[in-house]
């Protein structure tokens, strides 16, 4: 749909800005709903996982640990395949190679989305469990709501310095970036406006992700067996 139906309107002098404004957006929800996907394991192993960490060697980092790698792996891979769709779509609709230009922060992009996506999920997930479970249905797409309203209010909104503050809009930024050597504008439609500082959004996603991560450790402690069927308790 980018591609073909709303690029229409848009000049060939654009088409990088309006590639990489759309892989930004494609990387954001792939990433969360992934990460999503991941952290249900922990709902319906939550009564396993807490006999396994009292009387066995299973300890919550290395099962925490586990689950980032395979969430790496899953977003690298991804990331890869979202972007041979981006560029073989939308260079072939402009007619001119559209690619990343920075292949290193387009990986490091893919990476610290999922470390970020993650423990978001899982901490969640895990307050479900320690709280009620008939709240998991609606909690557990939390991620995704937010990773549709941050991603496209950034397309539509002057956000300011939001964009340094926000773990959504800095994924959404570094993926947009990754299309250029040059500096890019911090809001997506103000062009004479400040710049992007990119060590600026990596430090505040690996900040976030690093919060999310210890919170996520703490509650995981904590878990215990709650039946499955008290999610079908109205």
């Amino acid at each position: 749909m980018g591609a073909f139906i709303e690029s229409a309107s848009i000049s060939n002098s654009l088409a990088v800005y309006y590639t990489a404004s759309w892989y930004g957006i494609i990387a954001l929800l792939a990433t969360s709903s992934f990460a999503t996907s991941i952290a249900m394991m922990i709902y319906y192993q939550s009564g396993g996982l807490s006999y396994f960490t009292r009387f066995s060697k299973l300890t919550p980092k290395y099962y925490l640990f586990s689950l980032y790698f395979t969430m790496l792996v899953t977003t690298t891979v991804v990331s890869i395949i979202m972007g041979l769709g981006v560029v073989s779509l939308f260079s072939y609709h402009f007619e001119e190679t559209i690619a990343p230009k920075n292949w290193g922060l387009f990986f490091l992009d893919a990476i610290l989305s999922g470390v970020f996506y993650l423990p978001l999920s899982l901490l969640l997930e895990e307050l479900t469990i320690v709280t009620s479970r008939r709240l998991s249905n609606a909690i557990s797409f939390i991620p995704i709501v937010l990773a549709y309203l941050f991603g496209f209010s950034y397309m539509n909104i002057n956000l300011g310095n939001l964009v340094y503050y926000s773990p959504f809009l800095s994924i959404q930024v570094l993926g947009m970036k990754s299309f250029f050597t040059k500096s890019i504008p911090l809001n997506f439609n103000d062009f004479k406006g400040p710049t992007l500082n990119v060590e600026y959004a990596i430090i505040s996603l690996t900040g976030w992700s690093i919060i999310l991560s210890l919170a996520s450790m703490l509650i995981f402690r904590r878990l215990y067996y709650r039946s499955l069927e008290e999610a079908r308790i109205a």
